[in-house]
């Protein structure tokens, strides 16, 4: 709490005035970044195109998220702060469920995903792959970014699930979000 308080510039005993102690401002953080994350995947669902321009304003989402996370936070969460870990994989196990499988639904009735996918397979492997890729030692080991680990899952996934047609839309989003990334980092 002594660190938390110098970064944010103020007194340690302001800082137990909002927050009882490391657990409690840690859950409060999580559940912000929950909410918030739960609060653009339902605007970027409603705003998209079609299911694919869905997926690709996730990763745009998910480009500003991790920017500001140190990949071992995820292992500091799992390990010293238990009740914020369960929270995220709730989270996971609710909502992104929720998300990948209308999406999936949805890509299918626009003749972009492979109608015969089997949804709850593909949803649950999915969200499997999402899961493992923040928990894989080795990925890390090899210097690899969240979002490049994510962007290369992601594209793996919606290559294996679309038509043809699907495929065109693939590489005009590629490219505008490449576009975003290179106007972000500049």
């Amino acid at each position: 709490m002594d660190d938390v308080a110098t970064q944010c510039g103020i007194s340690k005993k302001t800082l137990y005035q909002h927050f009882e102690d490391k657990d409690t401002l840690v859950n409060s953080i999580m559940e912000q970044m929950i909410q918030r994350s739960e609060q653009q995947c339902t605007v970027d669902q409603r705003h998209s195109e079609n299911a694919l321009h869905e997926i690709f304003l996730s990763l745009q989402m998910l480009k500003e998220m991790f920017d500001g996370i140190n990949p071992v936070m995820l292992f500091d969460l799992h390990k010293y702060h238990p009740s914020a870990h369960k929270k995220l994989e709730d989270h996971k196990q609710r909502f992104l469920y929720g998300i990948i499988k209308n999406n999936l639904v949805r890509g299918i009735a626009e003749g972009l995903y492979r109608p015969e996918i089997n949804v709850e397979i593909i949803t649950l492997l999915h969200l499997s792959h999402i899961a493992n890729t923040f928990e894989q030692e080795s990925f890390r080991m090899h210097k690899f970014s969240l979002l490049e680990i994510q962007m290369e899952v992601m594209l793996h996934y919606v290559y294996g699930i679309s038509t043809s047609k699907g495929v065109k839309l693939i590489e005009k989003y590629r490219k505008q979000l490449l576009a975003f990334s290179a106007n972000t980092n500049s």
